[in-house]
């Protein structure tokens, strides 16, 4: 169990985590807009709408749930597992497709789980006197049905 204090450090050390798993399926222009790569999509979408909702965490760690703590961690996981299957050779690996499967479902449990606790921090500082606070939460991911 994550003790409550140790939640800012872990929530930070897992954002460039999240940073980084738009690096193996994105390649960034030189005026540092993202770009989608051919091969999924779907991940690149997810990693950035990610990124969105862990800039507003990023300003409250504390605001993280444990099931968003769980869920980056388990997310983790999944992209260590996927750069694994990336680095065989992916014209003959069949297991590359369901490694993507698995971290795009653990993608999807982060935006999920991270984004109620990234909206509802953003409903809750209702006077964002920070501007970078005002301007991440205004840029989170719609909300899904």
């Amino acid at each position: 169990m994550i003790k409550r204090h140790s939640r800012p450090a872990l929530l930070l050390a897992l954002l460039p985590l999240a940073v980084a798993l738009a690096a193996p399926v994105a390649a960034r222009a030189d005026d540092g807009e993202a770009k989608t790569n051919d091969d999924d999509p779907t991940i690149n979408q997810q990693g950035f709408a990610i990124n969105k909702i862990l800039r507003v965490l990023q300003t409250n760690p504390d605001a993280a749930g444990d099931s968003c703590i769980n869920a980056l961690k388990e997310m983790h996981q999944a992209q260590t597992a996927l750069g694994k299957e990336e680095g065989i050779d992916p014209e003959h690996n069949q297991d590359i497709g369901v490694a993507r499967d698995v971290l795009s479902s653990e993608m999807e449990d982060v935006t999920n789980m991270c984004g109620a606790d990234a909206r509802t921090y953003c409903r809750k500082a209702t006077t964002h006197l920070d501007p970078k606070l005002t301007a991440a939460c205004n840029a989170l991911p719609a909300e899904e049905d």
